[in-house]
């Protein structure tokens, strides 16, 4: 699906990516992690074409990223960027069947599958009262929700997110691990950066960690104090209760 080869992204003379290569496979449920400043929101967006400027390759499906129109990157890929604001007035109802976009013809109105589509996320994910407000008027953990629906609206194979945990309260917070693991069980491809380590790695299957621009460790999930050492320069502990797998910082 997806394919970095030789990576490297320069902003004002400074490297922020080096010798980056990553294969993201159909299916998988990747997290990116290190700490600030690593070049973990760079790489997220040079997979979803925000970026362009950048040496060496990266492919979606064989085609470079680069050549990818915004229509046809949308009918594929998903991304929840870590702040989402909305400037003006927008229901949920327009936001939600935005979704639909890739889909959509250029002179006709939506399709009796789009609205199927959207009426059973919205039934799925009890946003039926939401529809008619301003998303301006939600809190940090509702809007969350709303615009995660909007990809599953979207029904692409791909989704990135950029700390999709960010201002949330717990409850939200597990609502929301088990939409993304719902999503992964559905087929999804799921690429998620996060600081929030001892969150997510329980529920992914590859992680990718990245210091100063460069590749600490890629591959399947393992936990390895050293490796968390090199990235974080903090000590992180394993424990398995009851079959749960629980991450912690041995502070």
């Amino acid at each position: 699906m997806i394919e970095l080869k030789d990576l490297h992204y320069r902003l004002n003379g400074k490297d922020i990516l080096k010798n980056i290569d990553l294969s993201v496979k159909q299916g998988d449920f990747w997290l990116l992690f290190g700490p600030n400043g690593a070049g973990k929101t760079t790489l997220l967006k040079i997979l979803c074409g925000l970026i362009h400027n950048y040496e060496g390759q990266a492919q979606l499906n064989g085609k470079p990223i680069q050549n990818l129109s915004v229509r046809d990157l949308a009918a594929v890929i998903s991304y929840q960027p870590q702040f989402e604001e909305f400037s003006l007035p927008i229901s949920i109802k327009d936001i939600l069947l935005a979704g639909r976009y890739p889909y959509k013809s250029f002179f006709k109105n939506y399709s009796g599958e789009d609205y199927r589509i959207f009426h059973q996320v919205v039934q799925e994910l009890d946003l039926e009262s939401f529809l008619d407000r301003d998303i301006n008027t939600l809190s940090g953990g509702e809007k969350k929700k709303v615009i995660l629906a909007s990809a599953f609206i979207q029904d692409v194979s791909i989704i990135l997110f950029d700390e999709p945990f960010t201002f949330l309260d717990p409850e939200a917070i597990s609502t929301l691990k088990k939409m993304m693991v719902r999503l992964n069980r559905m087929g999804k491809t799921l690429v998620v950066v996060s600081h929030d380590f001892e969150l997510l790695f329980p529920i992914v299957n590859k992680i990718f960690a990245l210091k100063k621009g460069q590749i600490i460790y890629s591959g399947d999930k393992i936990f390895d104090r050293q490796i968390l050492k090199e990235t974080y320069n903090a000590n992180f502990e394993r424990y398995i209760h009851e079959g749960k797998e629980i991450i912690f910082l041995d502070e």
